[in-house]
Protein backbone atom coordinates (compact mmCIF):
# COMPACT_ATOMS: atom_id res chain seq x y z
CA UNK A 1 0.00 0.00 0.00
CA UNK A 2 1.20 3.49 -0.80
CA UNK A 3 1.30 6.60 1.33
CA UNK A 4 -0.76 9.62 0.35
CA UNK A 5 1.29 12.61 -0.84
CA UNK A 6 0.38 16.29 -0.93
CA UNK A 7 -0.96 16.06 -4.51
CA UNK A 8 -4.40 14.49 -4.16
CA UNK A 9 -7.25 13.21 -6.29
CA UNK A 10 -10.70 12.66 -4.76
CA UNK A 11 -12.05 9.13 -4.52
CA UNK A 12 -14.97 10.08 -6.80
CA UNK A 13 -12.52 10.92 -9.59
CA UNK A 14 -10.80 7.59 -8.94
CA UNK A 15 -14.18 5.86 -9.33
CA UNK A 16 -14.69 7.53 -12.71
CA UNK A 17 -11.21 6.54 -13.87
CA UNK A 18 -11.78 2.92 -12.82
CA UNK A 19 -15.12 2.81 -14.63
CA UNK A 20 -13.62 4.28 -17.81
CA UNK A 21 -11.08 1.44 -17.79
CA UNK A 22 -13.57 -1.15 -16.47
CA UNK A 23 -11.10 -2.13 -13.73
CA UNK A 24 -11.83 -4.43 -10.82
CA UNK A 25 -12.38 -2.06 -7.88
CA UNK A 26 -14.62 -1.09 -4.99
CA UNK A 27 -15.32 2.19 -3.26
CA UNK A 28 -17.33 2.62 -0.10
CA UNK A 29 -18.26 4.94 2.74
CA UNK A 30 -18.87 3.37 6.14
CA UNK A 31 -21.97 4.40 8.15
CA UNK A 32 -21.62 7.66 10.05
CA UNK A 33 -18.19 8.34 8.54
CA UNK A 34 -17.17 11.24 6.32
CA UNK A 35 -14.39 9.82 4.17
CA UNK A 36 -14.92 7.36 1.30
CA UNK A 37 -12.33 4.65 0.64
CA UNK A 38 -11.28 2.99 -2.60
CA UNK A 39 -9.71 -0.40 -3.33
CA UNK A 40 -8.29 -1.03 -6.81
CA UNK A 41 -7.01 -4.36 -8.09
CA UNK A 42 -4.35 -4.41 -10.80
CA UNK A 43 -5.00 -7.90 -12.15
CA UNK A 44 -8.01 -8.83 -14.28
CA UNK A 45 -8.78 -12.09 -12.46
CA UNK A 46 -11.32 -12.32 -9.65
CA UNK A 47 -9.73 -13.76 -6.49
CA UNK A 48 -12.21 -16.39 -5.34
CA UNK A 49 -12.60 -17.35 -1.71
CA UNK A 50 -14.48 -20.08 0.17
CA UNK A 51 -15.52 -20.90 3.71
CA UNK A 52 -12.34 -22.90 4.37
CA UNK A 53 -10.11 -19.85 3.88
CA UNK A 54 -8.74 -18.10 6.95
CA UNK A 55 -10.55 -14.78 6.72
CA UNK A 56 -8.16 -13.26 9.23
CA UNK A 57 -5.38 -13.61 6.64
CA UNK A 58 -7.37 -11.92 3.85
CA UNK A 59 -7.17 -8.25 2.96
CA UNK A 60 -9.35 -6.25 0.56
CA UNK A 61 -13.02 -5.76 -0.27
CA UNK A 62 -15.05 -8.96 0.06
CA UNK A 63 -18.15 -9.67 -2.06
CA UNK A 64 -20.37 -12.71 -1.42
CA UNK A 65 -23.55 -13.68 -3.33
CA UNK A 66 -26.96 -14.66 -2.00
CA UNK A 67 -26.28 -18.22 -3.16
CA UNK A 68 -22.84 -19.46 -4.19
CA UNK A 69 -22.64 -20.60 -7.83
CA UNK A 70 -20.02 -20.79 -10.57
CA UNK A 71 -21.62 -17.72 -12.15
CA UNK A 72 -21.79 -15.81 -8.86
CA UNK A 73 -18.80 -16.76 -6.67
CA UNK A 74 -17.53 -15.13 -3.50
CA UNK A 75 -14.42 -13.09 -4.18
CA UNK A 76 -12.16 -10.44 -2.70
CA UNK A 77 -10.88 -7.34 -4.49
CA UNK A 78 -7.19 -6.98 -3.75
CA UNK A 79 -6.04 -3.58 -2.38
CA UNK A 80 -3.16 -3.14 -4.83
CA UNK A 81 -4.07 0.54 -4.65
CA UNK A 82 -5.88 1.61 -1.48
CA UNK A 83 -6.72 5.13 -0.39
CA UNK A 84 -8.94 6.99 2.05
CA UNK A 85 -10.65 10.19 0.86
CA UNK A 86 -7.90 10.97 -1.69
CA UNK A 87 -5.55 9.10 -3.99
CA UNK A 88 -2.00 10.39 -3.97
CA UNK A 89 -0.44 11.70 -7.17
CA UNK A 90 1.55 8.46 -7.44
CA UNK A 91 -1.54 6.31 -6.91
CA UNK A 92 -3.57 8.19 -9.50
CA UNK A 93 -0.72 8.00 -12.03
CA UNK A 94 -0.50 4.27 -11.40
CA UNK A 95 -4.27 3.95 -11.87
CA UNK A 96 -4.08 5.84 -15.17
CA UNK A 97 -1.29 3.55 -16.36
CA UNK A 98 -3.33 0.37 -15.87
CA UNK A 99 -4.59 -1.33 -19.01
CA UNK A 100 -8.34 -1.10 -19.67
CA UNK A 101 -10.33 -4.35 -19.40
CA UNK A 102 -13.01 -5.45 -21.89
CA UNK A 103 -16.64 -4.71 -21.04
CA UNK A 104 -18.42 -8.02 -20.39
CA UNK A 105 -21.92 -6.95 -19.36
CA UNK A 106 -24.72 -6.78 -21.91
CA UNK A 107 -28.48 -7.25 -21.95
CA UNK A 108 -28.13 -11.03 -21.54
CA UNK A 109 -27.23 -10.19 -17.93
CA UNK A 110 -30.37 -8.08 -17.43
CA UNK A 111 -32.57 -9.60 -14.68
CA UNK A 112 -36.24 -10.28 -15.35
CA UNK A 113 -38.51 -7.50 -14.06
CA UNK A 114 -41.59 -8.42 -12.02
CA UNK A 115 -44.82 -6.47 -12.48
CA UNK A 116 -47.53 -5.79 -9.93
CA UNK A 117 -49.83 -8.70 -10.79
CA UNK A 118 -47.03 -11.28 -10.86
CA UNK A 119 -45.71 -10.11 -7.51
CA UNK A 120 -49.17 -10.19 -5.91
CA UNK A 121 -49.65 -13.73 -7.25
CA UNK A 122 -46.33 -14.86 -5.80
CA UNK A 123 -47.24 -13.37 -2.41
CA UNK A 124 -50.62 -15.13 -2.41
CA UNK A 125 -48.85 -18.41 -3.21
CA UNK A 126 -46.52 -17.92 -0.23
CA UNK A 127 -49.32 -16.97 2.17
CA UNK A 128 -51.24 -20.10 1.19
CA UNK A 129 -48.21 -22.26 1.94
CA UNK A 130 -47.66 -20.51 5.27
CA UNK A 131 -51.31 -21.18 6.18
CA UNK A 132 -50.72 -24.84 5.36
CA UNK A 133 -47.92 -24.89 7.92
CA UNK A 134 -45.05 -25.26 5.43
CA UNK A 135 -43.36 -21.96 6.35
CA UNK A 136 -43.28 -19.34 9.08
CA UNK A 137 -41.94 -16.61 6.81
CA UNK A 138 -40.57 -16.25 3.27
CA UNK A 139 -38.72 -13.21 1.90
CA UNK A 140 -39.76 -12.48 -1.67
CA UNK A 141 -37.81 -10.12 -3.91
CA UNK A 142 -38.44 -8.46 -7.22
CA UNK A 143 -36.56 -6.44 -9.82
CA UNK A 144 -37.52 -3.05 -11.22
CA UNK A 145 -35.76 -2.27 -14.51
CA UNK A 146 -35.06 1.28 -15.66
CA UNK A 147 -33.68 2.23 -19.06
CA UNK A 148 -30.79 4.63 -19.36
CA UNK A 149 -27.01 4.84 -19.52
CA UNK A 150 -25.73 5.74 -16.05
CA UNK A 151 -22.18 4.35 -15.93
CA UNK A 152 -20.56 7.73 -16.61
CA UNK A 153 -22.57 9.22 -13.72
CA UNK A 154 -21.99 6.52 -11.11
CA UNK A 155 -19.31 8.53 -9.29
CA UNK A 156 -21.82 11.36 -8.90
CA UNK A 157 -24.51 8.91 -7.80
CA UNK A 158 -22.09 7.46 -5.23
CA UNK A 159 -21.40 10.93 -3.84
CA UNK A 160 -25.11 11.75 -3.68
CA UNK A 161 -25.84 8.48 -1.84
CA UNK A 162 -23.24 9.34 0.81
CA UNK A 163 -24.98 12.66 1.41
CA UNK A 164 -28.54 11.31 1.31
CA UNK A 165 -27.90 8.30 3.56
CA UNK A 166 -25.24 9.13 6.18
CA UNK A 167 -26.24 6.12 8.33
CA UNK A 168 -25.97 3.59 5.47
CA UNK A 169 -23.07 1.65 4.02
CA UNK A 170 -22.69 3.21 0.58
CA UNK A 171 -20.74 1.20 -1.99
CA UNK A 172 -19.91 0.58 -5.62
CA UNK A 173 -17.99 -2.40 -6.94
CA UNK A 174 -17.03 -3.65 -10.38
CA UNK A 175 -15.69 -7.11 -11.23
CA UNK A 176 -16.16 -8.39 -14.76
CA UNK A 177 -19.87 -8.31 -15.63
CA UNK A 178 -20.79 -7.50 -12.03
CA UNK A 179 -21.21 -3.74 -11.50
CA UNK A 180 -23.33 -2.82 -8.49
CA UNK A 181 -24.04 0.28 -6.43
CA UNK A 182 -26.16 0.80 -3.34
CA UNK A 183 -26.77 2.19 0.12
CA UNK A 184 -27.59 -0.62 2.52
CA UNK A 185 -28.90 -0.05 6.07
CA UNK A 186 -28.19 -3.58 7.31
CA UNK A 187 -24.92 -4.58 8.98
CA UNK A 188 -24.15 -8.29 8.97
CA UNK A 189 -20.97 -8.56 11.00
CA UNK A 190 -18.33 -6.13 12.22
CA UNK A 191 -15.30 -6.39 14.48
CA UNK A 192 -14.15 -3.52 16.63
CA UNK A 193 -11.70 -3.47 19.57
CA UNK A 194 -11.80 -7.24 19.98
CA UNK A 195 -15.61 -7.44 19.91
CA UNK A 196 -17.73 -8.88 17.10
CA UNK A 197 -21.19 -7.44 16.44
CA UNK A 198 -24.11 -8.75 14.41
CA UNK A 199 -27.74 -7.64 14.19
CA UNK A 200 -31.27 -8.87 13.65
CA UNK A 201 -32.95 -6.33 11.37
CA UNK A 202 -36.43 -6.88 9.94
CA UNK A 203 -39.75 -5.11 9.55
CA UNK A 204 -40.04 -1.92 7.51
CA UNK A 205 -42.13 1.24 7.79
CA UNK A 206 -41.90 4.67 6.27
CA UNK A 207 -40.10 7.11 8.56
CA UNK A 208 -42.28 9.15 10.92
CA UNK A 209 -42.08 10.18 14.56
CA UNK A 210 -44.87 7.73 15.34
CA UNK A 211 -43.03 4.81 13.75
CA UNK A 212 -39.98 5.47 15.92
CA UNK A 213 -42.16 4.30 18.82
CA UNK A 214 -41.91 0.51 18.94
CA UNK A 215 -45.35 0.36 20.52
CA UNK A 216 -46.85 1.49 17.21
CA UNK A 217 -45.67 -1.67 15.41
CA UNK A 218 -48.08 -4.56 14.87
CA UNK A 219 -47.72 -8.27 15.65
CA UNK A 220 -46.83 -9.18 12.05
CA UNK A 221 -43.87 -6.81 12.02
CA UNK A 222 -42.67 -7.82 15.48
CA UNK A 223 -42.94 -11.51 14.63
CA UNK A 224 -41.00 -11.00 11.40
CA UNK A 225 -38.15 -9.50 13.39
CA UNK A 226 -38.39 -12.14 16.11
CA UNK A 227 -37.80 -14.91 13.53
CA UNK A 228 -34.48 -13.34 12.61
CA UNK A 229 -33.50 -12.86 16.26
CA UNK A 230 -34.23 -16.52 17.05
CA UNK A 231 -32.26 -17.70 14.04
CA UNK A 232 -29.17 -15.66 14.89
CA UNK A 233 -29.34 -16.86 18.50
CA UNK A 234 -29.39 -20.45 17.23
CA UNK A 235 -26.32 -19.89 15.01
CA UNK A 236 -24.42 -18.29 17.90
CA UNK A 237 -25.28 -21.27 20.10
CA UNK A 238 -24.05 -23.70 17.42
CA UNK A 239 -20.59 -22.10 17.60
CA UNK A 240 -20.60 -22.23 21.41
CA UNK A 241 -19.95 -18.51 21.76
CA UNK A 242 -19.62 -17.40 25.35
CA UNK A 243 -20.96 -14.23 26.97
CA UNK A 244 -23.17 -13.13 24.09
CA UNK A 245 -24.78 -9.77 24.88
CA UNK A 246 -28.19 -8.91 23.40
CA UNK A 247 -29.84 -5.48 23.16
CA UNK A 248 -33.30 -4.94 21.67
CA UNK A 249 -35.61 -5.00 19.91
CA UNK A 250 -35.71 -1.27 19.19
CA UNK A 251 -36.48 0.96 16.22
CA UNK A 252 -33.72 2.18 13.90
CA UNK A 253 -34.08 4.85 11.23
CA UNK A 254 -32.46 4.20 7.83
CA UNK A 255 -33.02 7.13 5.48
CA UNK A 256 -36.73 7.39 4.70
CA UNK A 257 -37.45 4.06 6.42
CA UNK A 258 -37.59 2.65 9.96
CA UNK A 259 -36.74 -0.96 10.91
CA UNK A 260 -36.93 -3.13 14.02
CA UNK A 261 -33.48 -4.15 15.26
CA UNK A 262 -31.76 -6.29 17.90
CA UNK A 263 -27.98 -6.20 18.50
CA UNK A 264 -25.70 -9.12 19.45
CA UNK A 265 -22.05 -8.88 20.54
CA UNK A 266 -19.34 -11.38 21.53
CA UNK A 267 -15.53 -11.73 21.54
CA UNK A 268 -13.90 -11.72 18.08
CA UNK A 269 -11.25 -14.29 19.06
CA UNK A 270 -13.91 -16.99 19.39
CA UNK A 271 -14.29 -17.10 15.59
CA UNK A 272 -10.61 -16.80 14.73
CA UNK A 273 -10.35 -20.23 13.08
CA UNK A 274 -13.87 -20.57 11.70
CA UNK A 275 -15.10 -17.18 10.50
CA UNK A 276 -15.83 -18.45 6.96
CA UNK A 277 -17.95 -21.30 8.29
CA UNK A 278 -19.74 -18.96 10.68
CA UNK A 279 -20.63 -16.59 7.83
CA UNK A 280 -21.97 -19.48 5.77
CA UNK A 281 -24.24 -20.50 8.65
CA UNK A 282 -25.32 -16.94 9.40
CA UNK A 283 -26.09 -15.68 5.89
CA UNK A 284 -28.65 -15.67 4.43
CA UNK A 285 -30.56 -14.96 7.62
CA UNK A 286 -34.38 -15.12 7.72
CA UNK A 287 -34.28 -11.34 7.12
CA UNK A 288 -33.50 -12.03 3.44
CA UNK A 289 -34.54 -15.67 3.09
CA UNK A 290 -37.20 -17.10 5.40
CA UNK A 291 -37.99 -19.79 7.95
CA UNK A 292 -37.22 -22.65 7.69
CA UNK A 293 -34.17 -21.58 5.72
CA UNK A 294 -33.53 -24.56 3.43
CA UNK A 295 -37.15 -24.84 2.31
CA UNK A 296 -37.39 -21.06 1.88
CA UNK A 297 -34.36 -21.09 -0.41
CA UNK A 298 -36.04 -23.77 -2.54
CA UNK A 299 -39.31 -21.81 -2.77
CA UNK A 300 -37.48 -18.58 -3.63
CA UNK A 301 -35.67 -20.37 -6.47
CA UNK A 302 -38.99 -21.74 -7.70
CA UNK A 303 -41.01 -18.51 -7.54
CA UNK A 304 -38.61 -15.72 -8.41
CA UNK A 305 -38.01 -15.24 -12.12
CA UNK A 306 -34.64 -13.53 -11.58
CA UNK A 307 -31.36 -14.62 -10.07
CA UNK A 308 -30.61 -12.67 -6.92
CA UNK A 309 -26.89 -12.80 -7.74
CA UNK A 310 -25.22 -10.42 -5.26
CA UNK A 311 -28.49 -8.94 -3.99
CA UNK A 312 -29.04 -10.07 -0.37
CA UNK A 313 -25.49 -11.41 -0.23
CA UNK A 314 -22.95 -9.46 1.79
CA UNK A 315 -19.95 -7.24 1.17
CA UNK A 316 -17.46 -4.90 2.81
CA UNK A 317 -13.84 -4.23 3.79
CA UNK A 318 -11.75 -6.93 5.42
CA UNK A 319 -8.30 -6.40 6.97
CA UNK A 320 -8.05 -2.77 5.84
CA UNK A 321 -7.01 -0.58 8.78
CA UNK A 322 -7.36 -3.74 10.92
CA UNK A 323 -11.09 -3.70 10.35
CA UNK A 324 -13.86 -6.08 9.40
CA UNK A 325 -17.18 -4.56 8.36
CA UNK A 326 -19.67 -6.65 6.36
CA UNK A 327 -23.13 -5.48 5.29
CA UNK A 328 -26.07 -7.26 3.68
CA UNK A 329 -26.40 -6.05 0.08
CA UNK A 330 -29.83 -4.38 0.15
CA UNK A 331 -31.15 -1.13 -1.42
CA UNK A 332 -28.92 -1.85 -4.38
CA UNK A 333 -28.94 -2.03 -8.14
CA UNK A 334 -27.05 -3.83 -10.85
CA UNK A 335 -25.73 -1.47 -13.53
CA UNK A 336 -25.59 -2.49 -17.18
CA UNK A 337 -24.65 -0.50 -20.28
CA UNK A 338 -28.18 0.77 -20.97
CA UNK A 339 -30.23 -0.34 -17.96
CA UNK A 340 -30.45 -0.31 -14.19
CA UNK A 341 -31.89 -3.28 -12.33
CA UNK A 342 -33.15 -2.30 -8.86
CA UNK A 343 -33.54 -5.18 -6.39
CA UNK A 344 -36.03 -4.94 -3.51
CA UNK A 345 -37.96 -7.38 -1.34
CA UNK A 346 -39.97 -7.94 1.79
CA UNK A 347 -40.81 -10.57 4.36
CA UNK A 348 -44.09 -12.43 3.85
CA UNK A 349 -45.90 -13.92 6.87
CA UNK A 350 -49.41 -15.21 7.52
CA UNK A 351 -50.54 -11.66 8.36
CA UNK A 352 -49.16 -10.09 5.17
CA UNK A 353 -51.48 -8.03 2.98
CA UNK A 354 -50.29 -8.44 -0.66
CA UNK A 355 -50.98 -4.83 -1.70
CA UNK A 356 -49.18 -3.53 1.39
CA UNK A 357 -46.16 -5.71 0.55
CA UNK A 358 -46.06 -4.32 -3.00
CA UNK A 359 -46.25 -0.79 -1.61
CA UNK A 360 -43.37 -1.54 0.79
CA UNK A 361 -41.13 -2.55 -2.12
CA UNK A 362 -42.08 0.62 -3.98
CA UNK A 363 -41.01 2.67 -0.94
CA UNK A 364 -37.69 0.82 -0.86
CA UNK A 365 -36.96 1.57 -4.52
CA UNK A 366 -37.18 5.28 -3.65
CA UNK A 367 -33.90 4.94 -1.73
CA UNK A 368 -32.10 4.85 -5.07
CA UNK A 369 -34.61 6.43 -7.45
CA UNK A 370 -34.72 9.67 -5.44
CA UNK A 371 -30.95 10.00 -5.87
CA UNK A 372 -31.15 9.20 -9.58
CA UNK A 373 -33.69 11.99 -9.98
CA UNK A 374 -31.38 14.42 -8.20
CA UNK A 375 -28.46 13.52 -10.46
CA UNK A 376 -30.64 14.00 -13.55
CA UNK A 377 -31.79 17.49 -12.50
Amino acid sequence: MQLISTEKTAVSKGISACLEKNLIFAAYRLPNQQDPEIVIQKSAEKIRINEEDNYYDLKGFLVAPFAETEKYPSFIISPDIYAVKYLSEEQYDELQSLKALPVLSDNSHLPVAVDHDDYIGQIENIIAQIEQGNFEKVVLSRVKVMSGSYISRLAEIFDELTVAYPNAFVFIFNAGPHLWIGATPEPLLKAQNGTMHTVSLAGTRAYSEQNLNIGAWNSKERLEQEYVTRYISKVLSKFNLANVELVGPYTKQAGNLVHLRTDFSFRSEELKNCLGKFLKELQPTPAVCGMPRTQSLELIAELEKHERAYYAGFLGPLGLNDRLAFFVNLRCMKVLQNHLALFVGGGITADSVPEDEWHETEIKTETLISVLRKVEE
